[in-house]
């Protein structure tokens, strides 16, 4: 629904009118405002506050071009408008298809016309046209370092960059079981699950960084010391290079239930420490558990996907994952084919 602050040339002339009858100061403002931000707000909070009635003189789609070149603008006119109209400090915004606003601001006659601090109020285009109808010009501070020109240049050195990607994977249940409960530390105890070596040897392939976050309760539960932990996860990741497996780290939480740790899952710091430490864009990232709480830590993380599989001990969580999978060939092949 258009905006009624969004006024034709012919209504913005009428409107003028009643605006002199009145006594009411006019105020004129032009620009593209593509990419509208913070600098800009400045300048329009800083024209508004120079009189009664604010109107913001819009260059259209067609104007834009004709002096920005054929890649511009990156936003259209319409919402372009409509941005600016949702503005408290914007009583009106008029489009106008010329390269410059002599035309329009002949037509209005505002009492003051802003100017960007980038021009010069000595050689302004529009001088002739403000100083003739009696009005002013008044030459609106420099807002330091904010451009829309600048912005492009830094979303594209951002987007340039290829985002790191992340694969979290939980442990227990979800690439090994072991015969005793809690006994997570012996590799030697451990039997992969069927479907892990495969799975992970595809996912090596790729460019995902890949994580096993794990709850390491038996630590806090005096099953195994911290040490032997530390000890069992550089086997553990020898023994998946040897298989020609890459796990770029093993992040655990050592803390039992009750200590209420933010790290132990459904808590999401092990993720976040992971994306902090390698720069992952978690929104592009995936989990896959075997439990509820690997499902709720990746939706606290804002991950792209959570995966459950549906293991021996499978309960239908509370909480839903984006895909259920049967195992973790199953689970790489669903992040293989969204990417």
């Amino acid at each position: 629904m258009k905006s009624n602050k969004i006024k034709s040339q012919k209504e913005i002339v009428n409107l003028r009118k009643i605006f002199k009858i009145k006594k009411r100061k006019v105020v004129t403002f032009t620009g593209s405002f593509d990419l509208l931000h913070w600098g800009h707000i400045v300048s329009l909070k800083e024209a508004k506050a120079q009189g009664d009635v604010f109107i913001v003189l819009l260059n259209s789609d067609k104007s834009v071009r004709s002096y920005k070149g054929p890649n511009r603008p990156i936003i259209s006119e319409k919402d372009r408008a409509e941005s600016l109209a949702a503005l408290e400090c914007v009583n009106y915004v008029v489009l106008f298809d010329e390269i410059n606003p002599k035309k329009i601001l002949s037509q209005i006659k505002p009492d003051i016309h802003c100017i960007g601090p980038d021009y010069s109020i000595k050689n302004y285009v529009a001088k002739k046209e403000v100083l003739e109808a009696g009005g002013k010009i008044h030459q609106l501070k420099k807002v330091p370092g904010l451009s829309s020109s600048n912005l492009i240049k830094k979303i594209i050195g951002i987007y340039s960059k290829p985002d790191v990607r992340a694969v979290f994977l939980d442990e227990g249940g979800t690439i090994s079981v072991s015969n005793k409960p809690g006994a997570f530390y012996n590799v030697k105890e451990l039997n992969f699950l069927p479907s892990v070596i495969p799975a992970l040897k595809k996912l090596s392939k790729t460019d995902y960084k890949i994580f096993v976050v794990t709850n390491k309760s038996g630590v806090a539960r005096g099953y195994f010391t911290e040490a032997e932990l530390k000890k069992y996860n550089q086997r553990l990741l020898k023994f998946f290079k040897g298989k020609k497996i890459r796990i770029d780290k093993i992040y655990y939480c050592s803390h039992a239930p009750e200590d209420n740790c933010l790290c132990r899952k459904p808590g999401s710091g092990m993720l976040e420490k992971a994306a902090k430490e390698y720069g992952i864009n978690l929104s592009k990232s995936f989990i896959v558990g075997d439990s509820e709480s690997d499902v709720i830590a990746g939706k606290r993380a804002n991950l792209k996907t959570t995966i459950m599989l549906k293991g021996k001990y499978f309960k239908k969580p509370e909480v839903e994952p984006d895909f259920y999978a049967k195992n973790i060939l199953e689970a790489v092949n669903i992040i293989l084919k969204k990417d």
